[in-house]
């Protein structure tokens, strides 16, 4: 008898378990059935921001009609709408009424199915008091990235005006080069852009004052490797706050390395990239002169990813031990695929500190670590400093810099302190920041919403906390990622056109596909005249290239050069 009611007990509580799972997912069903998907619960708009398309997501596969309800939470206003698709953009009259009536208040959106009275998901988000009241110059491309480095063309400079509801201005379009770092003086008047210029010189360097047309040629055009004699990169050049001076990388090796794209991740993640030696170097604009900045120039540490201070009186950089040197001093890359594979696999650690060292006008001094953001078993980089002085914002991650899936955004007081995550970052990469000229915002990239890097701002409040991001959806374009934001202190709806003008090789072929020699013998002229000095492998290309013009006496020329020379610069004659 015992025996019975233990087993009736042990079926009654089976029962009871069963029947609470199946509550459990049924209530998880319906939730899961209508989600929103963007704007995100307590998200925080720029009064300037145009109306956002609200986004959700459903399990059944039907032809539903949603019924949709934007209401200011005080009650002055509210819009229903009925749509077919899972999503809806108010016009711009509802979005200026919602914003004008809900006097900075709460604002509700709410989604269901038309004839149910039961809402299934609802978000609340608000308005700022302050404004962007900037634009913001970013880079657009394809990814991975194998196919943007075969395709370099299809690269573009956006410049987008987040209060605007017209699409992202081109700034410069289809250049035939790799374009990285961007930044710009304080005032807003002076543009560096780092532009792989002739030859794919991987130390290209231009420097111009933004006018409504800027010419990248070779007026404005400036190499690291013709400075330093020898080939670098000249990794994440950045101009000074008063437009004077250029920090750089100079003596540079990096680990670069593309996975095989058998995954998700790879595909995302499609490029392992970031110093591994490196010294500081800085260039004044007035004497021309690069020199290595006395304190971040030690050859046991990579030095690079510099920073200034608004005031031009400190830089902050990353440092870590440098990966050994092999015998050949001036290699770009890291070539032992042994290496390249333990650092694809994780197996390798290299963590990155912040240091900040006085600038003391080029003399440097002893640099210091930033309390807070280093020595903490973690790699950090991609400092930030506002403008007004106040905050530091940084990357985070296990290892590595650059493309990390684990990349968090932590801020600090500028002078160090303790961390703190932001409350903006999303679940996968978030990195790219830079500050707004008035110290409100912050522009970065995630992948949080997309594989396809998108970029989010959020608000900065006086106690260093983030408002929940909204993303610039204007900026999203069909399988294009957009990375590499940087505010200009200009005004928002400044427009200005960027134009590459200067010899690659790609014009050189381009010239030959349509049968034009005699073109393509002028900018083979042009080509010397602005790339005095060849490596190796260019002497090679450029014999290709003669020989498919008819000048066979030349290719032989340079055919010859190609078996003597060595890696390092030959001087200019």
């Amino acid at each position: 008898m015992k025996k019975n009611k233990i087993i009736l007990t042990v079926l009654l509580l089976a029962i009871i378990l069963v029947a609470v799972i199946m509550i459990m997912n049924r209530e998880k069903k319906t939730a899961a059935e209508n989600l929103i998907i963007y704007p995100f619960n307590g998200a925080l708009f720029p009064p300037e921001f145009p109306a956002p398309t609200f986004e959700w997501n459903t399990d059944r596969k039907d032809t539903s009609i949603w019924k949709v309800s934007l209401e200011t939470r005080n009650r002055k206003f509210r819009i229903d709408d009925k749509v077919r698709q899972l999503g809806w953009t108010p016009d711009k009259a509802q979005w200026d009424s919602i914003k004008l009536l809900s006097a900075f208040g709460k604002i509700d959106f709410s989604v269901a199915r038309s004839g149910d009275i039961k809402i299934y998901d609802k978000v609340t988000f608000s308005l700022s008091r302050d404004s962007v009241g900037a634009p913001i110059l970013y880079r657009q491309m394809p990814i991975p990235f194998y196919l943007a480095e075969k395709q370099l063309d299809s690269m573009n400079f956006m410049l987008i005006n987040i209060g605007s509801n017209e699409p992202p201005h081109t700034a410069m379009k289809s250049f035939p080069v790799c374009g990285n770092c961007h930044s710009f003086s304080a005032d807003g008047n002076l543009i560096g852009l780092d532009l792989d210029a002739g030859r794919r010189d991987k130390g290209g360097y231009f420097t111009s004052m933004i006018n409504d047309t800027i010419i990248f040629d070779i007026g404005t055009y400036m190499s690291w490797s013709r400075i330093e004699k020898r080939s670098t990169f000249g990794l994440f050049s950045r101009v000074s706050p008063d437009g004077r001076y250029i920090v750089t990388t100079v003596k540079d090796r990096v680990v670069s390395k593309t996975p095989p794209l058998n995954r998700y991740e790879s595909f995302a993640y499609s490029l392992l990239f970031f110093p591994v030696n490196g010294h500081l170097a800085v260039y004044d604009r007035q004497t021309h002169i690069l020199k290595e900045l006395p304190g971040a120039n030690l050859d046991e540490y990579v030095q690079s990813n510099a920073f200034w201070t608004p005031d031009g009186k400190e830089i902050i950089f990353s440092r870590a031990k440098a990966l050994p040197r092999e015998n050949d001093i001036y290699k770009l890359t890291v070539e032992d695929a042994n290496i390249l594979d333990q650092f694809e696999q994780k197996k390798v650690p290299f963590k990155f500190d912040l240091y900040r060292i006085p600038f003391n006008n080029g003399n440097g001094g002893k640099a210091e670590p930033v309390a807070g953001a280093s020595g903490n078993g973690r790699s950090n980089y991609f400092s930030a400093v506002s403008p007004d002085g106040k905050w530091l914002v940084y990357c985070q991650a296990d290892n590595y810099m650059l493309l990390m899936p684990d990349s968090r955004l932590y801020i600090i007081p500028a002078k160090g302190g303790k961390p703190r995550m932001l409350e903006c970052n999303l679940y996968s990469l978030n990195s790219w920041h830079a500050w707004s000229p008035n110290s409100k915002w912050l522009v970065f990239a995630s992948k949080g919403l997309s594989v396809f890097t998108d970029m989010f701002l959020t608000h900065i409040d006086e106690k260093g906390h983030a408002s929940i991001p909204v993303v610039l959806d204007r900026a999203r374009a069909y399988h294009r990622v957009a990375n590499y934001p940087e505010f200009i202190n200009r005004r928002p709806d400044d427009k200005f056109v960027m134009k590459y003008d200067y010899v690659e090789l790609a014009h050189i072929r381009a010239a030959l596909r349509d049968g034009d020699r005699e073109k393509a013998k002028l900018l083979f002229a042009r080509l010397i005249e602005q790339n005095p000095f060849f490596f190796s492998e260019d002497y090679a290309m450029l014999s290709k290239y003669l020989f498919r013009m008819g000048l066979k006496e030349e290719s032989q020329k340079y055919s010859g050069m190609a078996k003597t020379s060595t890696n390092s610069f030959v001087p200019e004659n």
